[in-house]
């Protein structure tokens, strides 16, 4: 029996079970909350081949890159920065050179190519679909051809004085300059067999945005009067701003790496003029057996691609910001 001024409080049949079963709950959701070390093993095999893949050849051309390693002298020595200083002092200048020769291919060929992939991709978003559909297998018919092949029908084909042989035979082939054999025309003919050749995957990237855009905005638009090109630029350039933007970051970073066209059309010449910094320091490592320099030169080129590549995420995300292109 209870004493007088003593309260008993009787439990209710489930109250002992409720309140184990919340305790139980809590400890479940503990344990699901902290991250089961076990999973982590699956992440080994990916590690192991970025580290391979990626971080060992990185680590090693830095290596080289401090080292005076030319195999066509039969030196190696450690000579800290000197390859830098060389690059950054201005002590090399066909690497100026071909710094700005590579600027000036990016932004023409990423220029040319997002107005004729931009063309195109309008055209087949007016069009029916089963016209549509013959024109986009027009359109993606450059890309279908390795890049090698492409600059190899083009150098042969296309830039070749006509008539060559003929013209030779006549002991005429001096009057006709073919123009990757002009300093001066090179670089150009270069640019435009890249556009034709790559102008493709923007325009793939561009229709595809196309095909997922809104009909009903457009539609509401032409009800309200709006011509073509304001329904171009106040609705569809608009909406389409985050595709134009991964597709043009993706190009320029693609162009700022170019090899393939300039290699297998000129290698460089005539007299240098096409070199990009690629090809330059193709050679430099792979030509002149200058691995150190070389080296130094790849370490450069990564820097200024990864700046221009959180440059352009950076610029991105303020205009996000702001509410740019509204």
């Amino acid at each position: 029996m209870a004493g007088r001024g003593t309260t008993v409080v009787q439990e209710a049949p489930g109250f002992r079970a409720s309140t184990t079963a919340v305790a139980h709950g809590a400890d479940r959701g503990r344990r699901a909350a902290a991250p089961d070390r076990k999973y982590y093993w699956f992440l080994v095999p990916a590690t192991v081949v970025i580290a391979l893949l990626i971080v060992v050849p990185l680590g090693y051309t830095f290596y080289l890159s401090l080292r005076h390693y030319d195999l066509a002298r039969g030196l190696d020595e450690y000579i800290g920065l000197a390859n830098y200083r060389k690059i950054l002092i201005g002590g090399d200048i066909e690497f100026v050179k071909s710094l700005l020769r590579t600027l000036l291919y990016v932004v023409v060929v990423v220029t040319f190519d997002f107005i004729l992939g931009m063309t195109q991709a309008l055209l087949l978003f007016e069009m029916r679909p089963r016209v549509a559909k013959v024109f986009r297998m027009i359109f993606m018919l450059p890309i279908l051809i390795i890049p090698t092949a492409s600059a190899v029908f083009w150098r042969t084909t296309m830039w070749a004085p006509p008539n060559e042989q003929f013209l030779r035979a006549l002991h005429l082939d001096g009057l006709i300059d073919p123009p990757l054999g002009n300093p001066d025309l090179a670089l150009w003919a270069i640019i435009i067999t890249v556009i034709w050749a790559w102008s493709p995957w923007v325009f793939l990237l561009l229709s595809g945005g196309l095909d997922y855009l809104d009909r009903s905005v457009l539609e509401a638009s032409m009800v309200d009067g709006a011509s073509y090109f304001q329904r171009l630029r106040k609705v569809i350039l608009p909406l389409m701003r985050p595709v134009i933007f991964v597709t043009l970051s993706f190009k320029a970073v693609d162009s700022f790496l170019s090899f393939p066209f300039v290699w297998v059309m000129t290698q460089g010449g005539p007299q240098g003029s096409t070199h990009l910094m690629s090809t330059y320091i193709y050679e430099q490592a792979f030509k002149f057996l200058n691995y150190g320099f070389g080296s130094a030169l790849a370490i450069v080129m990564l820097l200024i691609s990864s700046l221009l590549s959180i440059g352009s995420v950076l610029y991105w995300q303020r205009t996000q910001n702001k509410g740019a292109w509204s």
